[in-house]
């Protein structure tokens, strides 16, 4: 079996969370839309995992892609991608953004879709998220108040604070007294704060 491109293996780590989460498999388009990559690119992708013998596809139906000789979900082990300083105006997933992937048991994550994101500055070491940290990310595009969440502002700049629903606007508010609270009617919620990676060496 031919090795795996770093893409291919990125889309086949989306089909197994998208399954464990959803009980069946990701459309084409689906996929397309979640790498922010045109329909036919997204098949090519399908298709040459399928040609390694990594999944198993029925023409005749539009959910039917199945993973093949996958491990056991118990000890199944997915790669995230690891985001870095997250560029202005760039979709959240764009190639500039990437900074490896982390390896994560698929127990420390539970369902969903995930990225991790590497904390920068003290504006939340309040909740215990320090400079240095990985957060790691459920892909959500809602939350309730109080939740931690990665938000994109007006000015597309990317921020993790507490989410708050105003009646006019949302606020995020850091946990630390030095930051003062961001207001905005336009803000874009990418995630949920699932878990904390962080490194004592």
């Amino acid at each position: 079996m031919k090795a795996t491109t770093k893409r291919q293996e990125e889309v086949l780590d989306f089909i197994r969370s998208y399954l464990l989460s959803n009980k069946f498999p990701p459309t084409i388009r689906e996929i397309a839309n979640h790498f922010e990559i045109s329909v036919k690119g997204a098949y090519d992708h399908i298709k040459a995992l399928e040609k390694k013998g990594l999944i198993h596809c029925n023409q005749n139906r539009s959910r039917a892609i199945e993973i093949l000789d996958d491990d056991n979900e118990d000890h199944a082990i997915l790669r995230i991608p690891l985001l870095g300083r997250v560029a202005a105006g760039l979709p959240i997933m764009a190639e500039e953004n990437f900074d490896g992937n982390v390896l994560l048991p698929l127990t420390f994550l539970g369902t969903g879709s995930h990225f991790a994101l590497r904390v920068h500055g003290d504006s939340m070491q309040g909740a215990g998220i320090m400079d240095g940290d990985l957060a790691v990310i459920r892909a959500q595009s809602s939350a309730e108040n109080g939740e931690i969440v990665v938000a994109m502002t007006e000015d597309d700049a990317v921020t993790l604070k507490r989410f708050f629903k105003e009646k006019n606007r949302v606020k995020l508010q850091p946990e630390n007294p030095a930051y003062n609270a961001i207001f905005s009617q336009n803000v874009k919620i990418l995630g949920k704060l699932v878990n904390l990676i962080r490194r004592y060496e």
